[in-house]
């Protein structure tokens, strides 16, 4: 009996500590004393980068654990490579996190050979911005949609997939406009300089949040005019601006327009890896809640003109599953109009 006795309580006492030791790791104890990186598709400088830095030098302290965030840049493949290493090659812990361009996620299905990931797995965090993409023209007699129709309109870009390329090559199926795309810039600053030098008219692709922080006081000065902006919803920064993915007139117009512009509702996207352990993620979404509504974090970000406007995880899935619902057909003309037959 004694025997059966003491057998009994080592196995309760056991059975405790397993328990105990369970309970024990919490997310502030896996976290506490580690770094979490933030991968970054584009070069240091970059507005991503700078959205980036922004968000982990105030994210960590909302971590359970606070701990140490980093950035790491990986640029390639127009922030790909970076999204492809956190969705396949690091490990699903937690620790690894990407902030890259959104168009990253329908990549696999305009270009699959550039891409093999699936974004309706990924673990989302959120997004720190949602925003549109809009043309700015240097061009004096380029004020409004009417004098687009007028005559060819030149951009410059810095290759065929660039956002003044793909603005323009929808805005000439859709909407009847006679874009030509000038290719070869080495950057943005290089086509603005050609703007200015009068070699092209102007450019597209721009982002809202890009115009804020860069192009604000050209745009008050009135050296320059931006005519239209292209998303879902309407950036309110560009007031009054006609939104042209509104006026799609066919279902097959509007699932284009979803496809090509869906993924700026969610422009400063935050992601880890898929399966990561549902509490570790829970914990990280709980972070960049409180970051993106930090008093410090706001400030900061108003100091550096960049937008604020969170868009929760659920959202975020939503608009990728509504994308991926698109018919094959619809998927393989925004592909012919992008000029992506090949890749």
């Amino acid at each position: 009996m004694i025997r059966q006795l003491k057998l009994g309580l080592a196995l309760t006492v056991a059975a405790y500590c397993a328990t105990a030791g369970v309970r024990a790791q919490t997310a502030a104890d896996f976290f506490g004393g580690k770094t979490v990186r933030i991968v970054v598709g584009y070069p240091p400088g970059s507005t991503f980068d700078l959205y980036a830095r922004a968000l982990g030098r105030h994210m960590g302290q909302h971590i359970p654990g606070s701990p140490t965030v980093v950035i790491q840049n990986m640029p390639g493949a127009g922030g790909i490579n970076a999204v492809s290493y956190v969705a396949s090659v690091a490990a699903p812990d937690g620790l690894t996190l990407s902030l890259s361009n959104p168009q990253s996620t329908t990549a696999p299905l305009l270009e699959p050979k550039s891409a093999s990931y699936d974004p309706r797995k990924f673990t989302w965090i959120g997004s720190v911005a949602d925003d549109t993409t809009a043309c700015a023209f240097w061009a004096k007699d380029l004020k409004s949609l009417d004098d687009l129709k007028k005559r060819e309109i030149v951009v410059g870009a810095t290759g065929s997939t660039g956002g003044s390329a793909i603005d323009g090559k929808i805005l000439n199926a859709l909407f009847g406009y006679r874009f030509r795309v000038v290719t070869g810039y080495p950057g943005m600053v290089e086509v603005r300089l050609a703007a200015e030098r009068g070699e092209v008219d102007g450019q597209c692709g721009l982002p809202g949040s890009t115009i804020k922080a860069e192009l604000q006081q050209l745009l008050a000065d009135k050296k320059i005019v931006i005519p239209l902006q292209l998303g879902i919803k309407s950036n309110p920064d560009l007031g009054a601006v006609p939104n042209l993915a509104e006026q799609a007139k066919t279902d097959e117009e509007r699932d284009i327009m979803r496809v090509v512009y869906a993924p700026l509702s969610y422009m400063r996207p935050v992601m880890t890896s898929p399966g990561v352990p549902a509490d570790r993620a829970e914990a990280l979404r709980a972070a960049f809640d409180k970051t993106v509504r930090d008093p410090a974090f706001l400030d900061e970000m108003a100091k550096q003109r960049l937008d604020v406007r969170p868009v929760a995880p659920a959202d975020i899935l939503k608009t990728v599953e509504a994308i991926y619902a698109t018919p094959a057909a619809t998927i393989a003309r925004v592909r012919d109009l992008l000029g992506l037959q090949d890749r």
